[in-house]
């Protein structure tokens, strides 16, 4: 406990101190670089040098910071500040002489200007860039040094302005931040040591006695466990060991009573129950596994008798399959068989095998159905989940304009609450094969096409694929939005899927002589072989199982296409030749 203390508030410690002075570094940076820029600003403002160094007498800077006005051929023209105090001579090189003693903080010399602002910085600030940053001056005790520097004008730039200041407030701050974690860290040490102990008399004694006690038991010896009269945890496990020691008593007594209960059990169970013998002989039958053998004509039951012994003669032969299952088909029935060895008291080799077969037919057919269907449900949801990434990573990358967050962030609210309905009613389509709840309104094809141009324009874009809308804009349908976007979200998500790079996919709408709309989705993709067409509604139809588990589809999604489509009152048809692609027509009310 004392360790992991120590652990924890030292690594916490580290970091919060590695934190504080990190930000305190780059809060006096950042006040440094606004200080030279501020400077700066001002003497561009001046238009003469002569008024300019009258102004930069008056300069006054916060405590503890150095400031010079160089030519931008490295002279420095006069020098300040609140620690140096006084100009240094124009055109001088450095800091203005022996006038920055005490800025220094007790060198030996006064530092060159290339002994902290080098050759390149200022370059860089000629090149019109403010910088700032800590920097070690050499030849002063490797003292480090914080400065910020910023040009005066742009193209070309008239001069530097230079700011200094020592880090020493910061480094101050931080060892005294250091010592408090210290402090406290040692008086969180001494109380964890205090706990410990006192845990150590509490725990260990009453777990010795009990582990003296439990060390009977397994000897056959149930005594009481004595000495731990405790209302706590340790108590409650101590009555526990006497109460297991009772019952352990009582089980030896009516153990040969169970052995009888069990052969009972055992007739009486519906799954088919073999003993085998050493030499796999049939030792033991119940009344299933005559069953399972009788159901059919004499002559068959024989067969059908050896085929499973003989199946389970061979699994006691690999001794890692034992107490494992197997599955055994016979026919359309499907068996699983778990085998066991039996080895008499005192002997280590098996002296025989026991058997259980039940049927798991309707079980394993059930189990597909809802793995089909679980993968299905998955493959439908993707593409919304996709999209809202996809809104999301833009607003995050900054792609999206201020202004247009609020509309993405609508967008991505609106795919997050289609996504909730649309699995309640994969769960109703589970349940029900073709009742759904519509909600039914006026929509407009123009605007529902652009809806759609905007969810997919990017992705097309993405696959290289061309996507255009052709429409007419009095066109309108009357339907449930939600699930009309459901099914063109399933069309268009699967010609992507299915279509190189190059392509152009189209969607257009066109108005039928009696009033419906007729809509059309045609790409330029793989196509669908003739053999598939009259099955690719159908629930779980795949054309192309490798791929379709490749890239997580099921089959579902052109069922929940059908099914919206029929609930609406209206069809859908699809024609597609192999390697030229595929049109679906749907026609709407």
């Amino acid at each position: 406990m004392t360790l992991l203390i120590l652990t924890v508030l030292g690594g916490l410690g580290a970091v919060i101190t590695w934190l504080f002075s990190d930000f305190y570094l780059q809060d006096r940076l950042n006040s440094l670089r606004s200080d030279a820029v501020e400077t700066a600003q001002q003497l561009e403002k001046i238009p003469d040098w002569n008024q300019r160094l009258v102004w930069f007498e008056s300069v006054r800077l916060t405590s503890g910071t150095q400031v010079l006005l160089i030519d931008p051929q490295g002279n420095v023209l006069a020098a300040g500040g609140t620690m140096g105090g006084g100009l240094g001579p124009k055109g001088g090189k450095g800091w203005g002489g022996s006038q920055m003693g005490g800025f220094m903080g007790g060198w030996m010399h006064s530092p060159m200007l290339n002994d902290f602002f080098t050759h390149e910085n200022l370059v860089q600030v000629l090149a019109g860039e403010t910088i700032a940053n800590k920097t070690t001056l050499s030849g002063a005790g490797n003292e480090a040094m914080l400065i910020a520097a910023a040009p005066i004008g742009q193209n070309p730039v008239q001069g530097v302005v230079l700011l200094g200041s020592s880090p020493m407030p910061v480094q101050a701050s931080t060892f005294a931040f250091r010592r408090l974690i210290v402090y406290a860290s040692l008086a969180a040490i001494l109380l964890a040591a205090f706990v410990s102990f006192l845990l150590a008399r509490q725990v260990t004694r009453p777990l010795a006695l009990m582990q003296k006690a439990a060390s009977k038991m397994a000897k056959g010896e149930f005594e009481p466990v004595t000495g731990v009269d405790s209302h706590d945890e340790l108590g409650d496990l101590a009555r526990g060991l006497n109460s297991m020691g009772e019952s352990l008593r009582n089980h030896v007594s009516w153990l040969s009573e169970e052995r009888n209960l069990l052969k009972g059990i055992v007739e009486g169970i519906s799954d088919a129950v073999i003993m085998l013998g050493a030499d796999g002989s049939v030792q033991y039958a119940n009344e299933g596994a005559k069953l399972l053998w009788q159901e059919q004509e004499h002559e068959e039951d024989n067969e059908r008798k050896q085929e499973i012994l003989s199946m389970l003669r061979t699994i006691p032969a690999n001794t890692e399959e034992l107490g494992q299952g197997r599955i055994l088909t016979l026919g359309t029935q499907v068996l699983q068989a778990a085998v066991a060895p039996m080895a008499p008291r005192g002997s280590g080799s098996p002296g025989g095998y026991v058997a259980v077969l039940r049927d798991v037919t309707a079980t394993l057919r059930t189990e597909k159905e809802r793995r089909d269907f679980l993968a299905s449900v998955t493959h439908e949801l993707r593409t919304p989940l996709h999209l809202i990434q996809g809104y999301l990573e833009a607003i995050q990358d900054g792609v999206v304009g201020k202004d247009d967050e609020a509309g993405h962030i609508q967008l991505v609210l609106d795919e997050a609450k289609r996504l909730a309905r649309l699995v309640q009613e994969l769960q109703d389509l589970n349940r029900l094969e073709r009742t759904q709840t519509l909600s039914p309104e006026i929509i407009g094809v123009a605007d529902f096409f652009q809806e759609l141009n905007q969810l997919f324009q990017g992705r097309a874009h993405a696959h290289g694929i061309k996507l255009e809308f052709i429409n007419s804009s009095e066109l309108h349908v009357r339907a449930d939005r939600d699930r009309l976007r459901q099914v063109f979200i399933n069309l268009l998500d699967n010609a992507i899927r299915h279509m190189p790079g190059g392509g152009v996919m189209k969607v257009s709408a066109a108005a039928k002589e009696h009033g419906a709309v007729s809509f059309s989705i045609s790409d330029q993709g793989e196509g669908i072989p003739p053999e598939s067409l009259s099955k690719i509604f159908d629930r779980f139809y795949r054309v192309d199982k490798a791929r379709s588990r490749k890239e997580g589809g099921m089959g579902l999604g052109l069922s929940i296409v059908r099914q919206i489509i029929d609930a609406h009152g209206g069809k859908i048809e699809v024609e597609s030749q192999v390697g030229q692609g595929t049109t679906f027509k749907i026609e709407l009310p």
